[in-house]
Parts: C-alpha cells; sequence; structure tokens
C-alpha cells in the first residue's frame, strides 16, 4: 500500500489485512519474520516496539557506516550516466 494515501492505506489494511511482501523468497529469514511482526494486524499477537528493536534481524545488523561506500559508489556510477 505504499503508493495510497495514509488513511487509505490503513482502509486497505483493516478490509484486506496486511500487504503481501513481495519476493519473500529473495530476503533473509530474519527480515521475514521481523516484517511479518511489524505488519502483523492483531493488536494481542503484535509484537512491542521493545520486542521489535531486540530483534535478531536488528541485533545482528551491520553498522550505518558499512553502507556508506556503497553509497557513494551508487553516486558515482548514476552521475556518469
Amino acid at each position: 500500500y505504499l503508493n495510497e494515501t495514509p488513511l487509505k492505506a490503513l482502509y486497505l489494511i483493516a478490509t484486506h489485512g496486511k500487504p503481501d511482501v513481495k519476493s519473500r523468497e529473495k530476503l533473509s529469514p530474519e527480515l521475514v519474520d521481523f516484517l511479518d511482526r511489524c505488519l502483523e494486524t492483531d493488536v494481542e499477537k503484535r509484537s512491542s516496539a521493545e520486542e521489535l528493536l531486540s530483534h535478531t534481524f536488528l541485533t545482528k545488523a551491520e553498522s550505518l557506516s558499512t553502507i556508506t561506500p556503497l553509497i557513494r559508489a551508487a553516486k558515482k556510477i548514476l552521475n556518469k550516466h
């Protein structure tokens, strides 16, 4: 529902359930589990913010500084075209 307004996205989630995650097979099991927990529509089943912040997907993540060289390289490539 990324292309929808926030209000319409809420309506769609309420009427049709959580959106499907595209290309799940390309994602790590940790990310899939994290997204499933974030997108859980049942309040009783949904993880708390504290639980999500301690999820394996986040605790195993590399520091953001490791992505900086990749961003610079991508920008260089884009500027050449």
